[in-house]
């Protein structure tokens, strides 16, 4: 099953356990298809396991892979372009949500290349 390019969609991560991790509340469908995800979020609003709720500050390109153990999402800032690699389950899309396990452990590319 893959989202609509141009439809607005939920991005869920879990903990290893089911239990929930984080949820964006909105994300824009760029390109969906057998092997990955790309989805835009932009001043999304994101609710915390705990309940707390943010905002993001920036524009993110996000790619999800299906058949990958990561994700990545590009955040785009005035001072450059950083790049947020996150150990994660393959995505699945199940109608509902953009969904993957969160393994909580990240590596981020500054604008310089530094890491």
């Amino acid at each position: 099953m893959h989202p609509t390019v141009g439809s607005s969609v939920h991005i869920q991560s879990f903990k290893h356990d089911g239990s929930l991790h984080r949820t964006w509340c909105k994300g824009f469908v760029l390109e969906a298809d057998e092997d990955r995800i790309v989805a835009v979020t932009d001043h999304a609003w994101v609710i915390e396991a705990d309940n707390r709720k943010w905002l993001t500050r920036e524009p993110a390109v996000c790619f999800f892979y299906r058949k990958k153990w990561y994700n990545v999402i590009s955040m785009i800032r005035h001072s450059g372009i950083y790049y947020y690699c996150n150990l994660a389950s393959p995505t699945i899309y199940d109608g509902e949500a953009i969904k993957n396990i969160d393994y909580d452990l990240d590596v981020k590319l500054y604008p310089d290349r530094t890491y």
